[in-house]
């Protein structure tokens, strides 16, 4: 062997060593999204509580509106009604993309313990099986097919979900983190959301009493 080879038990210690250290630098940032991920109960029940505080304002509001009307007058009245409505629909809003989180956390977790399980199994078997060829001197293919898998996958779903679905995985292909990019950016939509449905109560509060002031300086 020339000595200025490197030693291939080197090379393969070295790349074990690599694989190894990264696999586990992986599985840690995998752990930091999904504790992360709990942060988006506490944003959906922030966004419950004020929408169901804004729509008890909004119906007190509708109920006494004739006896409010002389206190904020008519440009007020619409203001802070549509402040009101805008918050509750950026609610609604909050609450859908909350939905979604929960789905795809359930969904995510779902399937990574489910495909851990299937592949141990896998592992085990492909372990025999390449016992058993080797003693006929043959060789066998015997990786999961991860294509067919998700072609079985998608094939019932809509061809738009399927489109969908295809784009996301060329876009992450080469990111080990690719199963929870979605989630993050839902979180991230919805505390989107949920921050301008607080800043649109806020404003309504606000609209309020320059309304109230202004009819009272000007009485």
């Amino acid at each position: 062997m020339n000595s200025s080879e490197p030693d291939p038990r080197i090379q393969s210690i070295l790349e074990w060593n690599r694989l190894a250290r990264e696999n586990t630098e992986n599985a840690i940032v995998s752990s930091m999204f999904e504790a992360g991920f709990q942060a988006s109960e506490s944003i959906e029940v922030f966004s419950a509580w004020l929408l169901v505080g804004t729509a008890t304002i909004a119906s007190f509001i509708i109920i006494n509106a004739e006896k409010l009307a002389p206190f904020i007058g008519r440009q007020g009245f619409i203001v802070c009604g549509s402040l009101l409505c805008g918050s509750c629909l950026l609610g609604i809003v909050s609450r859908i993309l909350a939905l979604k989180c929960k789905i795809q956390i359930q969904t995510s977790s779902a399937v990574r313990k489910t495909f851990a399980e299937h592949l141990h199994k896998h592992v085990e078997e492909e372990k025999k099986i390449e016992g058993s060829v080797t003693m006929l001197g043959i060789t066998v293919e015997t990786g999961i097919r991860l294509d067919r898998i998700l072609s079985e996958f998608f094939s019932p779903l809509p061809k738009w979900v399927q489109w969908l679905a295809q784009r996301q995985i060329k876009k992450y292909a080469k990111n080990p983190q690719a199963a929870f990019i979605p989630i993050v950016k839902s979180m991230q939509y919805q505390g989107l959301f949920a921050i301008l449905q607080a800043i649109a109560f806020l404003a309504f509060l606000a609209a309020g009493f320059v309304y109230v002031a202004a009819r009272a300086g000007a009485a």
